[in-house]
């Protein structure tokens, strides 16, 4: 009966995750999955039913299916903050852009996507809504080592934006 339940309590957060469309922190997200496969293809231990052995035999197929998606969606990390992560994204989106996220508690919530930036290091500025990075830029023929000030969020100051890049000798367009 704790099986049962444990397996139930996995299915519906990993549900509510996938439906919700949030990113959890740490790889969470793989940890619910595989809670439920493991212990949906473990059922047919504690019960001797035609009904158990199919059931489990889909969860069987389904982490098989997991371990593709799995592969093809890990998202490898460029550089973080205490307050944020910035990632590469995975294959099967198929955009060269570097995402950063905010860190929530468990969860990763999606803050920018910045195209043709492979980030090396950041520094949030917060205060006038930017981000310092730096790292290799695409400049459409190659890739350059530079540093820029990229818009962070709404707040995005430009005046303070490029007051900042004088003040450190970064150049902003």
């Amino acid at each position: 009966m704790l099986l049962v339940g444990f397996h139930a309590v996995m299915l519906a957060l990993f549900l509510c995750m996938v439906i919700a469309g949030v990113q959890l922190r740490w790889r969470l997200g793989y940890v619910l999955f595989w809670g439920a496969a493991l212990s949906g293809i473990s059922l047919c231990l504690i019960r001797n039913s035609i009904m158990a052995r199919i059931y489990a035999f889909c969860w069987m197929g389904l982490s098989v299916l997991g371990v593709i998606i799995g592969f093809m969606t890990y998202d490898s990390v460029y550089c973080e903050t205490d307050k944020y992560i910035m990632k590469e994204p995975s294959d099967i989106i198929g955009f060269d852009s570097t995402i950063l996220y905010e860190k929530k508690g468990l969860l990763e919530v999606e803050k920018q996507r910045y195209k043709f930036v492979y980030p090396k290091s950041m520094i949030p500025l917060d205060s006038i809504g930017a981000i310092v990075i730096s790292g290799d830029f695409y400049n459409g023929e190659t890739y350059e080592e530079g540093t820029a000030i990229l818009r962070l969020d709404d707040s995005f100051d430009e005046e303070k934006a490029r007051e900042y890049a004088h003040k450190h000798n970064i150049k902003y367009e």
